[in-house]
């Protein structure tokens, strides 16, 4: 086939006609950036203040999670989605999206555990270091050394082993000793719990070295902890180990090893030396059986999810969300002598929930971005992030692609002092912002686009270290991040009224939480609009050896 000569006349036409297009797409995007900006200065302290004073006030006590001063929150939020008319995507058609949280206090007499048919006294012989929820756990043990894997040496007690359903008995710690000197974890080494979590193990015995005081929850005085935990519980940030630690007296060692062929003088000779046995399976006549007692009892907390459509029809079936915890720390406790018994937690964050009202505001004056945008304002956050690991670890976090957090942003350190407490407290007009730049090409390219055309604050990028703790595990946006997707997370600092009594409305910095509610909202529709799809596409720092990218 000859090809056809090419058509001056048409040629230029595609020519003009591209040019046309791309004058208009460029004239277009002023036009949007004003509509936005519009938008955004329609949020004001005015009503920032308003709404954080009423989540701050007295009456509501502190909004501890559960409690009727959390609940009175929770409609005044649910109020203002009805008047807005946000879609509702909670339980039944409501905002309210409610979870499971299970209180679980150990009984120490009932509790029974058996090696074979010979059984064990609980303080003599074993105790419960950690659990989640009563049950019955019956397996084999594995013994493991230290527990502990160093890939790279080529190190694998596990090897050959089929641990699955398991008790494993470890030496040096409950999880396997861990520590700086040992490298980065998840790439140097990894520990018994991350091997027992991986690999479907029943549960961990530990033993102390010979001579160390024993450590049993309800024998000698020590305290029975009562666990009180998301059910079923789900994710790695601020979640109890989620199988039993059962701890083994020299006697219940004793009994456990009882005809095995590696002494226990043998296994305490590795504590000095670092030398353990070789990983083995106890014979099946020392299948451990353990009945673990505890008296239960269950809250049901909740989330509020409001969602806003996006405009593209496909691309409104990707969704961003933009969270902020309703909760506070504390509550109210017994009136101190001369004291505050309430725990108001106006800026942690009861500024933040007050600027996801805003934002809600301005998304329904603006211009509508092609993606969906889930606002959510989670409970539980502050006694273990519960909310925000269920939302997370839920059916309807699969169509979530990018997450903004939005978490104390309302306070100022005063320029030119130096208070205790507040050495990292942002000045006026800086707000610190992590995660992008580690995480995401498309979210960095977000900020810098914000920062550029509407300047209503400096990005503060300090905390864009994958060491430091700001970014991992001690964020809000913890249970996203180990789903596999970038976030964004906006906050002002820690200030010596953190948890505290005197974290009250009056220390805020109204001038301050306008900008920093107007750039977040900014940045969120920015990346909502983006035709490009934010992703974790940059190499994942080891701190997050466990996460694979959505």
């Amino acid at each position: 086939m000859t090809a056809s000569r090419p058509n001056p006349s048409a040629q230029l036409s595609l020519v003009l006609a591209l040019t046309l297009s791309l004058t208009h797409a460029a004239s277009a995007q002023p036009h949007r950036t004003d509509a936005v900006r519009a938008a955004a200065e329609t949020i004001t302290s005015a009503d920032l203040m308003r709404d954080v004073s009423y989540f701050a006030s007295d009456a509501l006590k502190g909004r501890g999670t559960p409690s009727p001063g959390l609940d009175s929150a929770a409609a005044y939020v649910v109020r203002t989605l009805k008047q807005l008319r946000l879609a509702p995507l909670g339980d039944s058609g409501t905002y309210l999206q409610h979870y499971v949280v299970t209180r679980a206090v150990l009984d120490t007499v009932a509790t029974a555990a058996t090696i074979g048919a010979e059984h064990l006294k609980y303080g003599d012989d074993f105790g419960v270091r950690a659990f989640v929820l009563p049950g019955v756990f019956t397996g084999t043990v594995v013994y493991v050394g230290s527990g502990l894997v160093f890939p790279k040496r080529g190190i694998d007690p596990y090897a050959g082993l089929d641990i699955r359903g398991k008790w494993l008995l470890v030496q040096g710690g409950f999880l396997g000793a861990s520590g700086d000197s040992l490298g980065v974890r998840g790439v140097d080494y990894r520990t018994a719990g991350d091997e027992a979590r991986s690999r479907g193990a029943l549960g961990i015995l530990s033993f102390a070295p010979a001579g160390a005081a024993r450590d049993i929850p309800g024998s000698r005085g020590v305290p029975v902890r009562a666990p009180q935990e998301l059910t079923p519980t789900v994710g790695r940030s601020s979640a109890p180990y989620p199988i039993p630690l059962i701890l083994l007296t020299p006697t219940g060692l004793e009994r456990l090893m009882r005809g095995e062929r590696v002494s226990i003088a043998t296994m305490r000779a590795a504590d000095s030396t670092g030398h353990y046995p070789p990983s083995f399976e106890l014979g099946a006549a020392r299948q451990l059986k353990l009945e673990l007692a505890a008296a239960t009892s269950t809250i049901r907390p909740s989330n509020i999810l409001a969602l806003v459509e996006g405009s593209d029809p496909k691309l409104k079936d990707e969704w961003i969300t933009v969270s902020t915890h309703l909760d506070g720390a504390v509550g109210q406790v017994p009136t101190p002598p001369g004291g505050d018994s309430i725990f108001n937690a106006a800026d942690d964050n009861g500024s933040g929930s007050a600027a996801n009202m805003a934002i809600a505001r301005a998304l329904m004056k603006g211009p509508r971005p092609r993606r969906s945008i889930l606002l959510v304002w989670d409970s539980g956050e502050e006694t273990g992030l519960w909310g925000s690991r269920f939302f997370a670890f839920s059916a309807l976090a699969r169509k979530v692609v990018a997450h903004f957090t939005v978490d104390m942003i309302a306070r100022s350190k005063a320029p030119g002092t130096n208070v205790k407490g507040e050495e990292e407290l942002t000045p006026p007009g800086v707000v610190y912002v992590s995660g992008p730049r580690i995480l995401s090409t498309q979210l960095d390219a977000v900020l810098d686009r914000v920062s550029r055309d509407y300047g209503f604050i400096t990005f503060d990028r300090r905390y864009e270290d994958p060491n430091h703790e700001f970014f991992y595990p001690r964020t809000d946006a913890a249970p996203y991040i180990e789903n596999g997707i970038p976030y964004a997370e906006f906050f002002t600092g820690l200030h010596g009224d953190y948890h505290r009594q005197s974290d009250e409305v009056g220390k805020l910095d109204p001038v301050k939480f306008q900008a920093v509610a107007r750039a977040v909202y900014a940045a969120l529709w920015t990346a909502s609009d983006d035709r490009v799809r934010p992703r974790m596409d940059k190499p994942l720092p080891p701190v997050l050896w466990f996460v694979t990218p959505k």
